[in-house]
């Protein structure tokens, strides 16, 4: 992509995706500060998720016809304005409709960032530029959580989000500073076209894992907070954020996803290694108090992070040209799963406690390491492409 386009990217992914998860440290304060039940503060992130379940599939489409240049100015100078106006919220209300209005254009921002990424280059750059991407995807969530937790204890909640608007103000400058972005295949888009793609037994498999695999890794990540706060009433807001430094190492795994396809001997016996990691990490959180939920952390990040890197530069390169399309119902899997995920399993965990919400998060790994050993096999050259 060159070095200006790749860095401009890679700040607008980390930008993007810092601002969708900003919140879920914070989720028991604002609770607590806005006397809400758990259910309406865990809301807070199915408000940024839904629509990037929704939102995806139509995005595709407009990607066939317009520039994913122009797609990212017109998103993040929305995001910009919505996440100023977010800093001084009086209330949940407010701050509930500002979230949907910030998720109504990450679904825009990220498709476009992700089939620009791999566009870029030609088809044979496809798998080097998503893991790229997908590296940048976690450095932003790590970000997001980690400096909105230690920026709330010293400033409050509201500088967080402040710090947040400023970044996406620049990133919505640097877009208008990106290259013209290569021209997909372009055409009507039909319905049945969406379905068959759809069909095809890898990208069903595919789509289906997609869909667990962030289910629970939403689930985990959104109700872990409250947990610790349940352990022990008086843990900080950087306590409970530092416990996503774990969550870095999806940073080398990704980037390393190509290496480690090839020694593993493919997508599907990497997949399913992945998913056993995954099942262990889970498991983990099982363990009683909150400083084993740093080394859980780890494990757990490391197998999601391997299942999502490997699966998306998969379904991608399968697909050499529509990949708006391709992109679009992987995202809206990945995100439905995320946001039925940061929502549901609070009845469950709420009513029954954590040893049985963690019991039932096992039962969807299992059925993802399922589907890994199902996934067809695509070969893999050995310079990774």
């Amino acid at each position: 992509m060159g070095f200006r386009n790749t860095f401009i990217i890679v700040y607008c992914t980390i930008v993007g995706f810092a601002v969708l998860y900003a919140t879920q440290p914070l989720l028991p304060l604002l609770a607590a500060q806005w006397n809400r039940p758990v259910g309406d503060t865990a809301l807070l992130t199915t408000a940024t998720m839904l629509p990037l379940a929704l939102g995806p599939l139509l995005y595709g489409y407009i990607l066939e016809h317009v520039s994913t240049k122009h797609m990212l100015t017109a998103g993040f100078s929305v995001l910009t304005l919505a996440q100023f106006a977010i800093s001084f919220a009086p209330d949940y209300p407010v701050f509930f409709l500002l979230r949907t209005i910030e998720g109504a254009m990450l679904p825009a921002i990220f498709t476009a960032l992700m089939t620009y990424s791999s566009s870029a280059g030609g088809h044979s750059k496809t798998r080097r530029n998503i893991t790229v991407y997908i590296a940048a995807t976690i450095a932003g969530g790590y970000s997001g959580r980690v400096f909105s937790g230690i920026i709330t204890d010293f400033f409050g909640w509201p500088t967080a989000f402040l710090f947040w608007a400023v970044a996406a103000l620049l990133a919505t400058w640097l877009t208008t500073r990106l290259a013209s972005d290569p021209r997909l295949r372009l055409g009507k888009v039909r319905l049945a076209e969406i379905r068959a793609l759809a069909r095809r037994p890898v990208y069903a498999e595919g789509l289906i894992s997609a869909f667990l695999l962030f289910f629970v890794f939403a689930a985990m990540l959104n109700f872990l907070p409250f947990h610790m706060r349940d352990n022990d009433p008086n843990i900080s807001q950087s306590e409970i954020a530092l416990v996503y430094t774990g969550y870095l190492i999806g940073v080398v795994i990704s980037l390393a996803s190509l290496h480690l396809v090839r020694l593993f001997g493919g997508e599907r016996r990497t997949l399913v290694i992945g998913s056993i990691i995954y099942l262990v990490g889970t498991a983990a959180f099982a363990l009683p108090g909150n400083r084993l939920a740093y080394v859980s952390m780890l494990l757990f990040a490391a197998g999601m992070f391997t299942l999502h890197s490997v699966l998306s530069a998969f379904l991608n390169h399968l697909e050499a040209e529509r990949k708006g399309l391709v992109n679009g119902l992987y995202v809206s899997a990945y995100y439905t799963g995320g946001a039925l995920g940061s929502y549901l399993p609070g009845f469950l965990y709420l009513g029954f406690g954590w040893r049985s919400f963690i019991a039932f998060l096992l039962v969807l790994v299992l059925a993802l390491t399922g589907l890994s050993l199902l996934l067809r096999q695509a070969p893999v050259t050995a310079d990774g492409h």
